[in-house]
């Protein structure tokens, strides 16, 4: 499904408002909205806090990323940290795409 006329994706993803910039080992730099859920797990008496983090791109833009690719990210001139994706980029048919995130060096 195309994207709407009347959607301006980069002003969705802009760096001045919600969006960090994330720069993949290979490829340009990419503006990313960078989300992370927490989960509470009970393991018997011991609560684990995880986390799940994933981010919101253009698709056009994360169309060569895949699997274990590696991003920088960045707020500015801070460092937000560098995380590798844990699939495929999931476009979602409007333009843009998730990708799932891990800390964890090798992507699982």
């Amino acid at each position: 499904m195309p994207t709407p006329a009347w959607d301006d994706l980069d002003a969705f993803v802009s760096t001045d408002d919600f969006a960090v910039t994330a720069t993949p080992e290979t490829g340009n730099s990419f503006a990313i909205i960078l989300e992370e859920q927490f989960f509470s797990a009970e393991l018997g008496t011991y609560d684990m806090a995880t986390a799940s983090p994933w981010g919101t791109a253009k698709a056009s833009d994360v169309a060569l990323l895949k699997k274990r690719d590696r991003i920088a990210l960045k707020q500015g001139v801070v460092p937000c940290g560098v995380f590798w994706l844990t699939h495929d980029p999931e476009p979602d048919g409007t333009g843009m795409a998730v990708l799932r995130l891990s800390r964890s060096q090798n992507g699982a």
